[in-house]
């Protein structure tokens, strides 16, 4: 009788994986959050520029996903398949954090909408596309063991949820220490010390995480059999493509980080319409705290709930949580204890979206004798660039709707109210959106009856 050898991930590969992603989160997740601002307060760009420049990025995006994937399916290294990839990631998202908030001020405004559209492009379709689908493909073969999978991920959005938290609180306070918004050099300054810690912490994944392998026991003999061989480039993605859930992921991607994208919005509504950045901070700590350690709770959650109920319940949470908010969105208390509701609600998908990757990977296999990993990847890694680049553009756009104006110190009563507008509806219709895609999603219910 056989019995299969799934290998674990050590106590340090599951804080690398986090950290690894702290470190991408100063880039990515700083940019998602700040750029806009940065673009219309300091550089001087109108907000409907730069949610355009957001957009078409998106086109260059989609085209490096595909190729991305295709390299690493045929590319192998003697450290493995995925663990290469982070160390050419690494100084890329450094170099790209850094140029991208570092605009020449002496430019004209056609050069400087160049350069912006030139550093903003090479970040997402470039060195995050890089980083992305390596880190979407890593949890699948760090982990071979379903339950270690899980840890391994719950463990790794722990820490990122602490680190992301972190940089939440202290960039408004870093930002009016060196000089306030409208300073380059604050934005300069800023930047250089974030782009130093995310080279270090992803090149940290690369060393320090290693690529497991299937084995089986025969009989107590120790005769190994490995998997059937991966197929050619074109099965591969092949059996990608012809999956339904390969589309179901790609969409609750696109919408997770759509979501991720518009809570940059959140900035705007702490400055403009409760008049103080400052209180941007403590609404960072409290969407990222509970949901820190709420975090822990998530598998004894899962014990007691199936994963995809406990989500469609989170998102109707979710979803009263941002009609309240809403309601009495001029009320600093009233936004806090929101927030505090939402990141809650919120935690169940944060916890299992990357799992969902390699439950993926897992399906196709026993469907289609086919391993995937970065195929399956690329689905996660175009709805992640799309839906934060549409997040990030339906910010500017939306800004410029409203019609607001950088120059003023107050903004209009109808301009506020349009920042509350985009603070809560957006969210709204995403939990919406990501209930129904749930409701489609029966990978686990396959599995059981397999």
């Amino acid at each position: 009788m056989s019995a299969k050898i799934l290998a674990k991930s050590s106590p340090l590969e599951k804080l690398i994986y986090g950290l690894g992603d702290v470190g991408t989160n100063l880039c990515w997740t700083f940019m998602s959050m700040y750029v806009t601002m940065y673009y219309t307060d300091s550089v001087g760009i109108s907000a409907a520029v730069a949610g355009t420049i957001m957009l078409v990025a998106r086109v260059f995006d989609g085209i490096s996903d595909v190729l991305g994937a295709m390299l690493i399916e045929k590319c192998h290294f003697k450290m493995g398949k995925i663990r290469p990839w982070f160390l050419i990631a690494s100084p890329l998202l450094g170099i790209s954090l850094f140029a991208s908030f570092h605009v020449p001020a002496a430019w004209d405004s056609q050069a400087k909408v160049i350069y912006v559209f030139m550093t903003y492009t090479f970040t997402a379709a470039v060195s995050y596309t890089i980083y992305n689908l390596a880190y979407s493909a890593i949890l699948t073969v760090m982990a071979l063991d379903e339950h270690d999978r899980s840890t391994a991920a719950t463990i790794g959005r722990f820490v990122t949820t602490g680190g992301v938290t972190v940089m939440f609180y202290v960039t408004p306070i870093l930002l009016a220490m060196w000089g306030g918004g409208q300073s380059q050099s604050a934005w300069s300054r800023l930047s250089t010390v974030y782009a130093l810690l995310c080279t270090i912490l992803v090149c940290c994944m690369g060393l320090f995480i290693k690529e497991k392998s299937y084995e089986v026991e025969n009989d107590g003999k120790g005769e190994e059999n490995k998997p059937a061989q991966k197929g050619e480039l074109s099965k591969a993605f092949k059996a990608v493509l012809t999956t339904k859930y390969t589309w179901l992921l790609l969409g609750l991607f696109l919408l997770f980080y759509l979501y991720s994208g518009v809570s940059s919005i959140k900035t705007y509504y702490y400055k403009d319409v409760l008049g103080d950045l400052g209180l941007f901070s403590m609404g960072s700590m409290l969407a990222s705290l509970p949901q820190l350690f709420a975090l822990l709770l998530v598998p004894a959650l899962f014990k007691m709930v199936e994963r995809g109920k406990a989500v469609i319940a989170g998102c109707v949470i979710f979803i009263l949580s941002n009609i309240a908010f809403a309601m009495f969105s001029r009320s600093v208390a009233a936004a806090y204890i929101c927030t505090v509701i939402m990141s809650l609600a919120w935690t169940p998908l944060t916890a299992v979206i990357y799992v969902y990757i390699a439950d993926l990977v897992d399906y196709i296999y026993r469907k289609k004798h086919v391993r995937v990993e970065a195929a399956a990847s690329m689905a996660s890694s175009i709805g992640t660039k799309i839906g934060a680049g549409l997040g990030s553009a339906a910010v500017g756009w939306g800004l410029a709707l409203i019609n607001y104006d950088a120059s003023l110190e107050v903004q209009t009563a109808a301009t506020q109210r349009g920042i509350v507008g985009l603070t809560c509806i957006l969210p709204m219709i995403l939990g919406v959106l990501i209930m129904v895609i749930m409701l489609f999603w029966k990978v686990d219910q396959e599995k059981e009856e397999n």
